[in-house]
């Protein structure tokens, strides 16, 4: 089930919004959070449920169930994960933190790279040694990479006594909450615990409504009407490459920009569609996604894209690394460390470890910029040329990122860098002005989070350095209503052709 589907749309979220405020009306508080963790455990096994073959077993008996049991085994691990962080940290509270602490990151890690990485690591050993490890073929759970890391920022936060382990519900909904658990954003357990622990919170039913739908629109309308669009022609340019052609300079860069826009409005909306449906239970996430190719230097970048993911590298992996504590040389060895292995997250292949090393030589240059190079770089007209060059150098990294081998990559790179002459194959009408709209979208109109800051709390916009400026705001209006229910009948007329959120895979 993903945000852009039918049953999500028209069963699943209806549903979920009147049994929660109902049970919190005329029940408790605690019935309610209990109900939302069921079905948030519900929404993350529809991804097993409906792919499995039901049709195979062989009615009721004892081997049915037991295979059965297979079919569900992703949501089963995402339980057997909550259980025993939860007992561990229950554990940690009891008899100390440290070994318990270890334990908790070790599980959480292996757990993370067995079903993610020992293909990956089999494989490379096979081609090194001419061995023959058979590879699992397991394949990988859903938001396995998110729920883990969730998990140890949990065990950290406890240990570091910034949270308390809570009941055991409380902490499968903190872990499974479907508006983050598949692609974000990483919460640390102090930013939503307080929430749901607060029985005393008096809901604004329309507030909650009125901007969680809002937010949701626009997230579905980034997906469906913008990123869907532009798809075809970044999976042409990439198609073409794997079969083996290298592009000209002119469709490469337009195939490639068009991925870069694709990424980025896939990401932004589901962001966008993850504030919205919190909001529309009256729970407020993070900001994930703040208008990244704005940004005028590398640096800013990730302070712009896939924040919470930034926080968490830079608090549990670039600071215990030593930060910049101590020296240029050590800052520039522990950013190439984080980014590499932040790369290695996001999927087992070489390519992604190049896309997070080209970011790591990206942060390492930046700083040395910003401290030998010349002053009043990003201010003023210079920083037009920043961001045209900041977006340029995403673009190419990003090319590693779609592309399925290195030969693919190194085809549309060798286009980009105009190898392979001029070239305007591959190039349609269609193309550009799908390119240039999306390019227009992203630099001249403000991002979710400005158009919304004035309905965002003041942390939040604090955390993602977020800074509200005159302009156009959303308002609570009729105007507002009709354009988020226009912008919601568009999506949903043309939802029955979108694909599978980019970060589903990760």
């Amino acid at each position: 089930m993903i945000f852009n589907s039918f049953e999500f749309l028209f069963l699943f979220l209806p549903g979920v919004l009147l049994t929660y405020y109902l049970a919190r009306r005329y029940i408790s508080h605690w019935t309610a959070l209990s109900l939302l963790a069921a079905a948030s455990f519900f929404f993350y096994a529809w991804w097993d449920v409906s792919r499995a073959p039901w049709h195979q077993l062989d009615g009721w008996t004892v081997e049915s169930l037991i295979r059965s049991l297979w079919f569900i085994r992703h949501v089963l691990l995402l339980l057997g994960s909550v259980i025993i962080n939860h007992v561990v940290a229950r554990l940690m509270r009891r008899w100390g933190n440290q070994p318990l602490l270890a334990i908790g990151i070790i599980f959480n890690l292996g757990l993370l790279g067995f079903f993610k990485y020992a293909d990956f690591l089999a494989s490379n050993i096979n081609a090194l040694t001419g061995l023959d490890i058979p590879e699992l073929g397991l394949g990988l759970p859903l938001a396995i990479s998110f729920f883990s890391f969730q998990q140890i920022s949990y065990l950290v936060d406890v240990a570091r006594r910034k949270t308390e382990p809570g009941r055991f519900f409380a902490h499968a909904l903190f872990v499974s909450f479907f508006p983050h658990i598949v692609a974000g954003p990483l919460i640390q357990h102090h930013q939503i615990a307080s929430q749901f622990n607060d029985t005393t919170r008096k809901d604004d039913l329309w507030d909650n409504l009125g901007v969680g739908l809002s937010l949701f629109a626009i997230g579905l309308a980034k997906k469906v009407l913008i990123a869907e669009s532009i798809e075809p022609y970044a999976s042409s340019l990439f198609a073409m490459a794997e079969r083996g052609d290298t592009p000209g300079l002119v469709a490469a860069w337009f195939g490639a920009t068009a991925y870069a826009l694709q990424i980025f409005f896939d990401f932004s909306g589901y962001s966008d569609m993850a504030l919205g449906l919190a909001r529309c239970l009256g729970y407020r996430l993070p900001v994930n996604f703040n208008g990244p190719y704005k940004s005028a230097s590398i640096v800013e970048f990730w302070r712009r894209w896939h924040i919470t993911l930034s926080h968490f590298l830079r608090d549990h992996l670039y600071i215990p690394l030593g930060g910049n504590r101590h020296g240029e040389t050590r800052r520039s060895i522990n950013l190439m460390a984080t980014m590499l292995l932040g790369g290695l997250w996001h999927g087992a292949a070489w390519t992604f470890v190049i896309w997070g090393g080209l970011h790591g030589l990206g942060l390492t240059v930046n700083h040395y910029w910003a401290k030998w190079g010349p002053k009043g770089w990003f201010d003023g007209h210079r920083r037009i040329l920043a961001i045209g060059l900041t977006f340029a150098f995403t673009t190419i990294a990003w090319v590693f990122f779609r592309a399925e081998t290195w030969s693919g990559a190194g085809r549309i790179l060798a286009g980009m860098f105009g190898f392979s002459g001029l070239g305007l194959e591959g190039v349609s009408s269609e193309m550009v002005i799908w390119v240039a709209f999306g390019l227009g979208l992203v630099w001249t109109l403000p991002d979710t989070p400005e158009l919304f800051a004035d309905v965002i709390d003041e942390q939040t916009l604090k955390d993602a350095q977020i800074k509200p400026r005159p302009g156009l705001r959303w308002r609570f209006s009729r105007l507002a209503a009709i354009g988020a229910a226009f912008l919601l009948f568009l999506s949903v007329l043309n939802a029955w052709k979108t694909s599978e959120f980019i970060y589903y895979t990760f």
